[in-house]
């Protein structure tokens, strides 16, 4: 996130093993080669306009993605726009203000209305969700900022019953001691991991997705 967004204490998921080591393995080959431009957009701020989570996650939903699916998204920003630019429908909750409004700006920017962008408190997301319809995402997409009473977990809970069966569900920073649950949770589903650097985050990083059986 941009230095100006507000922060408030988050929970934390637990430490990485360093920086060129993520909590289960060291960095791989493609995460070196791409580490000196995400050290150069880190000096610069600048941040391009799409998920922030592993570039081979980023290039494996842009190849499974279609115009007919609907997205659940936990945690709005540059992302939002371009879930909008593929999916038929995204529904997209966040609850830190600055990017509420820096979202719906670029969405009417870019003339996207097939987003439904709903601002809430973290601690009333895991309600929020669990009243969905089940079953009826094509992709559940999880990076929101935690607070201390409120994580990942208690929200996936709720989230992964809101997949359709032969959906995904994107758990972003996977390999955290803190969402080790999400194992547990979604045992039987299939599960494909992604470590690298994030676009402005010189850091080895995993993205984690999960496939629901059919």
């Amino acid at each position: 996130m941009a230095s100006e967004v507000p922060l408030r204490g988050p929970h934390d998921p637990g430490r990485r093993a360093g920086r060129f080591h993520t909590a289960r393995e060291p960095m791989p080959l493609a995460g070196w080669l791409r580490y000196p431009a995400a050290w150069w957009r880190a000096r610069r701020g600048d941040t391009p306009e799409r998920p922030w989570i592993v570039p081979a996650g980023i290039g494996w939903l842009r190849r499974r993605i279609r115009s007919d699916w609907v997205v659940l998204e936990l945690g709005a920003g540059r992302s939002t726009p371009w879930f909008a630019r593929r999916a038929g429908q995204v529904i997209s909750f966040e609850d830190i203000e600055f990017w509420v409004d820096e979202t719906r700006s670029r969405l009417r920017m870019l003339g996207l209305q097939n987003v439904e962008l709903r601002h809430r408190p973290v601690e009333e997301l895991a309600a929020e969700v669990d009243s969905l319809p089940n079953a009826s995402f094509d992709l559940v997409a999880m990076d929101f900022l935690e607070s201390p009473t409120v994580t990942r977990i208690d929200v996936l809970k709720p989230a992964m019953t809101k997949v359709r069966p032969g959906g995904y569900l994107l758990l972003d920073d996977s390999d955290r001691p803190g969402y080790s649950q999400a194992f547990e949770l979604l045992a039987g589903w299939r599960f494909r991991k992604f470590v690298g650097v994030k676009d402005g985050w010189p850091e080895a990083c995993e993205t984690g997705i999960f496939r629901r059986p059919k």
